[in-house]
């Protein structure tokens, strides 16, 4: 699925800036960035995974989520993953097809 419909991008963002697109603050979920552009938080800096999915023609977020620290903790309580993290292999495919409905949906 992901490499039919997908360009996966890894950005390791311990060595990369992290890019600009516009829900990034939403996703960042209050984690700060330093002048590089790379995470800077200490809690962060040890695991900082997001899998995100952007329109290709304006970067639009496909995969909205939990918008505020206490609702990504209340995924990760109710569904044993953080907001945006979704590494549980039963997660991961269920938020690649919403997305990719999301994206093939008339703009609202």
């Amino acid at each position: 699925m992901v490499n039919e419909h997908f360009v996966p991008v890894w950005v390791n963002v311990r060595e990369q800036p992290l890019p600009e697109f516009p829900a990034r603050a939403e996703v960042l979920l209050g984690t700060t960035l330093d002048d590089r552009q790379h995470v800077e938080n200490l809690l962060s800096q040890g695991f900082f995974l997001r899998s995100l999915v952007l329109a290709p023609e304006d970067l639009r977020l496909l995969n909205p989520q939990a918008a505020t620290v206490a609702a990504s903790a209340s995924t990760f309580s109710q569904h044993g993953h953080f907001a945006y993290a979704q590494t549980a292999k039963d997660d991961y495919l269920p938020m690649l097809g919403r997305a990719l409905e999301a994206y093939r949906a008339p703009p609202p």
